[in-house]
């Protein structure tokens, strides 16, 4: 057995994303080329090797805000870095990651300066103290009267199809709300997916949402992305609060 069975140990309490909020779940480890397994944060985890370790290191998520559904995200670049460990010993890390070379934002709207969705009002934090991100962001209410309210994506926007397409969305709300996304067609026709239910969330929370089966089922043109705020039987209603909405696509 690698070092007479003895392990170093390494910990990873946090991580942070360049430019981003996140809600990395997991990261998924190599070491020396070895695939050491993938890990819920916080994690400390043992490592059967010793001097020059080289450790590739990608982030993990929960698609679409399953917990059963977790897969590496492909628009962060891998941490790398090299420890040189001694056996027995602990050892500690806090990953940085970035988007990748190449990644593509056709939406990318955090409303400090405007607002890519028509339906959706724009607070700002001396009005709401529900904003953390910045002084703005995206709200959608709905009240004893409504059944249902819905925001709508301004812009057409095209996405690759065959190719990696995912939603990040920043929300919390305390009615329940779909993520959606609408397929426009040069006919004139166009045609509107359900995609995701979200359900009420106290807390500010990040969801990543793959649209690849989206992109294939509708084949459109163009699209655009919408949420819908539904009220509860019995509700009086209240709001989704939206921030840090971004289509990333290679």
């Amino acid at each position: 057995m690698p070092n007479d069975g003895i392990p170093f140990y390494l910990r990873i309490d946090s991580v942070s994303v360049v430019g981003s909020t996140n809600h990395i779940t997991d990261v998924w480890v190599e070491a020396n080329a070895d695939n050491i397994g993938a890990y819920e944060l916080p994690c400390n985890f043992p490592v059967l090797q010793e001097n020059q370790v080289r450790f590739v290191l990608l982030p993990g998520i929960m698609e679409s805000g399953q917990s059963t559904v977790r897969v590496t995200y492909p628009f962060y670049e891998a941490d790398t870095f090299t420890i040189t460990a001694t056996r027995g010993e602990k050892y500690s890390h806090t990953s940085v990651f970035k988007y990748r070379s190449g990644t593509q934002f056709p939406l990318n709207e955090n409303f400090e300066s405007g607002n890519a969705f028509n339906g959706l009002s724009k607070p700002d934090d001396a009005s709401d103290t529900s904003i953390v991100y910045g002084n703005y962001c995206g709200r959608l209410s709905v009240t004893v009267v409504d059944s249902s309210e819905e925001a709508v994506q301004s812009d057409n926007m095209p996405l690759p199809l065959g190719g990696e397409a995912w939603l990040e969305v920043d929300y919390r709300c305390d009615v329940p709300f779909y993520v959606g996304i609408y397929g426009n067609y040069t006919t004139n026709a166009r045609v509107r997916l359900p995609y995701v239910f979200l359900s009420a969330k106290a807390e500010w929370t990040k969801v990543y949402i793959k649209l690849n089966d989206a992109v294939s089922y509708l084949r459109a043109d163009n699209y655009n992305i919408y949420f819908e705020a539904l009220r509860p039987f019995g509700s009086a209603g209240g709001a989704v609060h939206i921030d840090n909405v971004r289509v990333v696509h290679f």
